[in-house]
């Protein structure tokens, strides 16, 4: 009786052991979740939407028949993230708080859950624990959690259905084959599993390289050990899923055979790509590159070592982690050689695999199992936080790294200077401009490709007869219209009256015909083989010159345009020489009966009235061209003497 007593009494101490344990477990894993949170929503509208957040914004609040058709034939992810952000938006609006507070939630989300898969598949806390500790502070998840799109949607659901594997998975080896499928949680668990890698597959499309990796593990180890009933379920259960998931990659799309990334990479080495995407899933995308190929090498030898460690111990879950990364890593590369699809946030569903792996290192440091001073888990650790914290010091508060430049100060400077008849033009495929802008100024993007075509011009020539004044927002170097074709365009045929700098872009206001044709003075002067057809002055420091020119013959020369303020001795007092339009346009390209508007700014020292006379002369001799009245009679000084001006 006494020993019963001391059998129960033990018993129960376990138990309250045990729930102590878990709650204690339990209020860990949240503190930690919480710090997630903290990183999360740090700053987290502190810089503008990038291109394809403000798409992903525009795009959700489309009709519903609109959204359909845009993800079937647009977008080249499946429709659950904008299903979901569409109702999100409903919900809590459009800011930019917002929209990356839904990211933000599933970046969190991932905390738990991979500390949740650590535990199931070690059985340790303090594994489990560093895994979800790396998760948390990783840079380049907070950068993804702070980024409406689906990169945390994706591991969040991928996590989860793996979740439910391990558990089918353990349960299935537990118990005995001859036992009945229904009559456990292995069916239930296998149910939870398939809905959650349907929906993670109905995230994006590349979920299916981890779906391959666990078909490979599965039917390696099922095969091995001749569980005939597991595989059963297990075949069961992927037919299901491909009933489920294929009408939509056969009807639903056309993206998955279509879509080449604009901004990805083609026929990248194996080996580049595994070292980038190691890196950047470690320390991010906010460190110098060569910090970035310094730390790929201690990371890969750690990784590698990990693994071997682990298969001397267990094979099983050695050989789950290295086809969970290895699979889709391969996948990738295959696929690319044909098509630019590398880019590394396409491999951050195996992200949380790295992770645990680290954490494995660390957690065989700390128990000594390495055969390596305990120290050097302090020291390894203390790397992951170093890195971490350099890399997020990098993305919060250097203006280099900034995910997006500041659209909301340039769309803020147009709104406080835009008037009725104003449109606004990029020349490169942006939508934050959309997003920005105030009230509803139109927004046009041309060339519609990245190389101008005919069609584009056409595009500008009815802008020009549409709207007064022109807003253009010129592409960066290595963007779109490499050739400046847009901004050629606007000053060889508008009036520039505007320009500045703000953040990396350099807006331009230009008036159209419709706005300056009105104010021009004529003139009809022969100069050389072109006619001065008439000119503006715009009486403001500095002096802004309009001349209007057309070509009557093609010229041989390259001639410069000379516009000068003259005194009361004919003195020249300033002057603006340079080719026509601005510098853009050479006179030898010229075409007979060619319109050119040509703007010209004068800087002037010292008030007083003076004569504004222009002209064109040969820069390589400097001889002026004779310059003709509208009865052939030669000026003298070969000049035209337009008006006086009073400078003020």
């Amino acid at each position: 009786m006494k020993t019963a007593k001391r059998k129960m009494s033990e018993e129960r101490i376990q138990s309250v052991s045990g729930q102590r344990s878990a709650s204690q477990a339990l209020i860990v894993v949240a503190l930690l979740m919480l710090f997630a949170f903290a990183l999360r929503v740090f700053r987290l509208d502190a810089v503008s939407l990038r291109g394809d957040e403000a798409f992903t914004v525009i795009f959700v609040q489309r009709t519903w028949a609109g959204l359909w058709k845009g993800i079937s034939t647009v977008e080249p992810n499946p429709p659950l993230l904008y299903l979901a952000l569409r109702v999100w938006v409903a919900i809590a609006g459009a800011s930019e708080f917002a929209t990356r507070y839904f990211a933000a939630f599933f970046g969190v989300l991932c905390v738990p859950l991979l500390y949740r898969l650590a535990r199931d598949m070690f059985h340790s806390f303090a594994l489990a624990f560093i895994a979800a500790a790396l998760i948390a502070i990783n840079p380049y998840q907070i950068w993804h959690s702070q980024d409406v799109r689906n990169y945390t949607l994706w591991p969040c659901l991928s996590l989860l259905a793996l979740i439910f594997f391990w558990r089918w998975w353990n349960a299935e080896r537990r118990t005995p084959q001859a036992s009945r499928w229904y009559s456990d949680a292995r069916i239930l668990n296998l149910t939870f599993y398939l809905f959650a890698t349907l929906a993670s597959l109905y995230t994006h499309y590349y979920d299916v390289f981890v779906l391959a990796a666990l078909n490979l593990f599965v039917f390696s180890f099922v095969l091995w050990e001749r569980r005939w009933r597991t595989l059963a379920r297990w075949i069961m259960a992927q037919v299901t899923l491909v009933a489920l998931y294929a009408p939509w990659v056969l009807f639903g799309t056309n993206r998955v055979t279509t879509y080449g990334e604009a901004s990805a990479q083609q026929s990248v080495p194996l080996l580049d790509q595994f070292s980038r995407t190691l890196a950047t899933l470690i320390v991010g995308d906010t460190v110098p590159n060569d910090l970035k190929m310094f730390v790929w090498v201690p990371l890969a030898f750690l990784l590698f070592g990990t693994l071997v460690y682990l298969a001397r111990r267990d094979k099983i879950r050695a050989a789950f982690l290295a086809l969970w990364i290895g699979v889709p890593t391969l996948a990738l590369y295959a696929i690319s050689l044909g098509r630019p699809l590398f880019l590394e946030r396409y491999l951050n569903v195996i992200a949380p695999a790295d992770y645990l792996a680290f954490a494995l290192a660390l957690n065989a440091i700390r128990n000594g199992q390495f055969k390596i001073h305990r120290w050097v888990f302090a020291g390894v650790g203390l790397s992951f936080v170093l890195l971490s914290t350099v890399s997020l010091s990098n993305y919060y508060f250097d203006p280099a790294y900034a995910k997006a430049p500041d659209w909301r100060a340039l769309a803020q400077y147009i709104a406080e200077r835009q008037q009725p008849g104003d449109v606004i033009v990029q020349n490169f495929t942006e939508m934050s401009a959309i997003y920005y802008r105030s009230g509803n100024i139109p927004v046009t993007t041309v060339p519609k490709d990245f190389t101008p075509t005919p069609a584009d011009e056409k595009i500008l020539r009815q802008l020009n007869q549409q709207y007064r004044r022109i807003w253009f927002i010129p592409a960066q170097p290595d963007w779109w219209d490499p050739d400046h074709m847009v901004e050629n365009f606007l000053t060889r045929n508008d009036d520039r009256i505007l320009e500045t700098h703000l953040s990396v872009f350099r807006p331009q206001l230009y008036l159209t015909p419709l706005e300056f044709e009105s104010t021009i003075i004529p003139v009809n002067v022969r100069v050389g083989d072109a006619t001065l057809i008439g000119y503006h002055v715009q009486n403001v420091r500095p002096l802004h010159v309009l001349l209007i020119w057309q070509a009557r013959q093609h010229s041989a020369q390259d001639l410069t345009v000379f516009v000068h303020l003259t005194d009361a001795n004919d003195h020249i007092i300033a002057q603006q020489d340079s080719a026509p339009a601005l510098g853009t346009l050479a006179t030898s390209v010229w075409q007979p009966g060619e319109r050119i508007v040509d703007a010209h700014e004068i800087s002037v020292a010292t008030p007083g009235v003076y004569t504004l006379v222009v002209g064109m002369y040969d820069p390589a001799t400097r001889a002026r061209v004779p310059v003709l009245d509208a009865s052939g009679k030669r000026l003298a000084d070969d000049r035209v003497v337009l008006t006086q001006v009073t400078i003020p």
